[in-house]
């Protein structure tokens, strides 16, 4: 029926118009035939239809508003076909959007967990490295400790044994108390008389002798005293040939006046006189006792 309403209307048929009704519907059209007007509809193509009647004009206003608003609906329905094409053509870029937008993101997550798996892994190995690393650096310490602990116990043995060949440094380049210092050697003049022999033992057990007088500034400063001792020169070995305790021979001599004379027969040792001048060396038998002046020499 829609068809029959948009077709174009056939101006070459010959259409039949029933001028009156007939009250009696029963009654056959064929009985009434008299009353029908037959129009022809027919004119040529492009040429100006035929002028209408009043009568005609009034029978066809129905057909005309019939067919205006059957066009109205059609643009209704082609506007909303239209506006539902846009709006499924939107829907179907909205999708094509998101789609193209979860692959989008779905490929920056997928690179973003390479990325984190790389650097889990990355930081993996450098946990094992630094456990390793710490590991090592813990024995490295303990084994510095145990250096430490055999170096101070090193540097303890040093200090001590310091400390000892500084007192027998001390010892050997001090003098010990008491006794006085001249160039390299310390003396000491008892303080008890004693015969050549015991003297010379007694110097020999505080690791000296008796002195040695080696240069004139030296006789000089045993002579300073100004006491008779004994020193270290004796002839007892052979007569008139003096040696020192040492065993040297005697070099330079400081007898006093008319000495050695050989006093009472026996004068086979050595003593130095109170007289003032630095000639005050006295020949005396060993066996007298006198005073006595030990000499230890310094290292």
């Amino acid at each position: 029926m829609t068809e029959d309403i948009y077709a174009k209307p056939d101006l070459t048929k010959k259409v039949r118009f029933q001028k009156g009704v007939k009250e009696d519907r029963d009654t056959d059209v064929c009985d009434d035939i008299d009353n029908v007007k037959i129009y022809d509809n027919v004119w040529a193509e492009e040429s100006t239809p035929p002028e209408k009647s009043e009568d005609n004009i009034t029978e066809e206003q129905q057909p005309t508003v019939s067919v205006n608003g059957s066009s109205e609906k059609r643009n209704v329905f082609g506007a909303a076909a239209v506006l539902l094409g846009l709006l499924c053509l939107l829907l179907l870029v909205g999708v094509i959007v998101l789609v193209v937008l979860y692959i989008l993101e779905r490929n920056r997550l997928s690179v973003e967990n390479a990325n984190l798996t790389s650097e889990r892994d990355k930081l993996r190995t450098s946990y094992s490295e630094v456990k390793v690393f710490n590991h090592n650096l813990t024995l490295k310490m303990n084994q510095l400790e145990e250096e430490k602990d055999h170096l101070k116990a090193t540097n303890n043995n040093l200090t001590n044994e310091r400390d000892e060949l500084q007192d027998l440094l001390d010892e050997r380049t001090c003098c010990p108390n008491k006794w006085t210092r001249f160039g390299n050697s310390c003396y000491l003049t008892s303080t008890s008389k004693k015969n050549w022999s015991d003297s010379s033992q007694d110097c020999r057990d505080h690791d000296a002798q008796l002195v040695i007088i080696s240069s004139e500034e030296e006789q000089e400063f045993i002579s300073s005293f100004k006491q008779r001792t004994w020193i270290g020169l004796t002839d007892e070995e052979s007569e008139n040939v003096w040696k020192w305790v040492d065993g040297t021979p005697l070099d330079k001599e400081y007898w006093g006046n008319g000495q050695p004379d050989n006093y009472n027969g026996g004068g086979n040792c050595v003593e130095i006189s109170t007289a003032d001048s630095k000639q005050n060396w006295n020949d005396l038998p060993c066996r007298y006792n006198c005073h006595f002046t030990c000499e230890k020499i310094l290292e």
